[in-house]
């Protein structure tokens, strides 16, 4: 994590999230004030926009006889069905709204000049795809700014062009060049730029030993055809391993996770903290934290959270009170066990949308939520006589503190 920290240059991920905020209007402008202020905010975020530049270093070396032979790409566990591309960044347009996006997909190479992108229906690639199809524009930038490597993998609204949530994580705009075979910005720090087009075939993609720690079965997926390179002169090759946890996505995944964080209170105010384990995978386990006021407001928060970017792939959602750690999972465990009866506080959803990635559904990509409601019940959710907890005045607990410390359990 301080590694992440030091490549994103802070020491607080919350931080950039709130930077990302502070830029949004928290109301509707009203007095002619508030208008200028709301103007000068959207202003303000001229910095944070692409930056061209006529020459950057990845333009060094152009090649229009670059293979994918020449990458040392990685087969990394025995069952995987070829050499992938691991942390490649796939820049595509949109089609109708001219935004870019830049996602991480895995890319199966299955030729010199032919891949197979793994991109799933919902991500902004393949949605772009949908609508334009055989011959459209994509390029794949290998290495790059630490600010644009985070952003293709976050949950970036997708209202929002991706090299500008990576200028507003950077703190000014990003430098991007004029693709040299397509009409597209590439990187202009990467240490290579593939550029070609989607043919409009599908191939058979996989296995794949993912972060789930299973091979993903083989399944089909559009084909990407290599037209042009542009590199360093010395480029440095980068890449991931991914599978059972902990490994370096878990710090990526977390990472995520604090500068989202600012961002999900926006939309869901009494959400206190949120946890998403490394060995719950994420997309596995969510633990959320809520300012509970009213009956049955944390299934609301299940709601919302489910409706929201990424998080809607979170297969088991567990809500506790304000005063529980979250990323204790002691705390969460007693919450547990103290606070659920299964029959009132266990919902299951049926028939949703889940991560494509997760075997253990019945059909990839379609299988069944579950959210735990921990929190303490008020009395109309316990329908009874409900217990108080017990409350130990502060002198027995620092008495029982110091005797503790006396036999060394402290």
């Amino acid at each position: 994590m301080e590694f992440i920290k030091l490549a994103l240059g802070t020491d607080r991920l919350e931080g950039l999230g709130e930077r990302f905020l502070s830029m949004l209007p928290t109301r509707p402008p009203g007095t002619l004030a508030e208008k200028v202020s709301a103007l000068k905010g959207v202003m303000g975020m001229g910095k944070f926009l692409p930056k061209v530049v006529r020459k950057g270093a990845v333009k060094e070396v152009i090649d229009e006889r670059f293979s994918f032979s020449r990458l040392p790409a990685l087969r990394t566990w025995p069952k995987d069905g070829g050499r992938y591309l691991t942390y490649p960044l796939v820049i595509t347009k949109d089609p109708e709204t001219g935004l870019y996006s830049v996602g991480v997909y895995r890319v199966q190479i299955i030729g010199e000049r032919r891949a197979i992108i793994h991109w799933h229906v919902h991500k902004r690639g393949a949605e772009a795809y949908h609508v334009k199809g055989r011959g459209m524009e994509v390029a794949i930038a290998i290495g790059g700014d630490p600010a644009l490597l985070f952003t293709a993998v976050a949950p970036v609204p997708k209202t929002m062009d991706e090299y500008l949530f990576a200028g507003v994580i950077r703190g000014k705009g990003v430098e991007v060049v004029r693709g040299e075979a397509v009409d597209l910005l590439v990187p202009a720090m990467a240490e290579v730029v593939l550029e070609g087009r989607m043919t409009g075939e599908m191939e058979v993609e996989g296995p794949f030993g993912d972060h789930y720690g299973y091979y993903t079965p083989p399944a089909r997926y559009p084909v990407f055809e290599l037209e042009m390179a542009e590199m360093r002169e010395d480029p440095i090759y980068h890449a991931t391993v991914v599978g059972k946890p902990p490994l370096e996505d878990a710090c990526i995944g977390k990472a995520i996770e604090r500068v989202f964080l600012p961002m999900l209170r926006f939309f869901v105010p009494e959400l206190v903290d949120l946890n998403m384990p490394e060995y719950g995978l994420f997309q596995g386990i969510a633990i959320a934290s809520i300012r509970k006021r009213y009956p049955g407001q944390a299934k609301k928060v299940m709601m919302a959270l489910w409706s929201t970017g990424q998080l809607a792939l979170t297969k088991v959602l567990v809500v506790v009170d304000e005063d529980v750690n979250v990323h204790d999972l002691n705390q969460v465990l007693y919450a547990l066990a103290t606070t659920v009866d299964p029959q009132r506080d266990v919902l299951i959803v049926p028939n949703a949308h889940v991560d494509v990635l997760d075997h253990a559904t019945p059909t990839p990509g379609y299988g069944s939520k579950l959210g735990i409601d921990a929190t303490r019940k008020l009395k109309e959710e316990y329908g009874a006589e409900w217990p108080e907890e017990v409350v130990v005045d502060k002198h027995t607990k620092e008495l029982v503190d110091r005797r503790w410390k006396e036999y060394g359990l402290m």
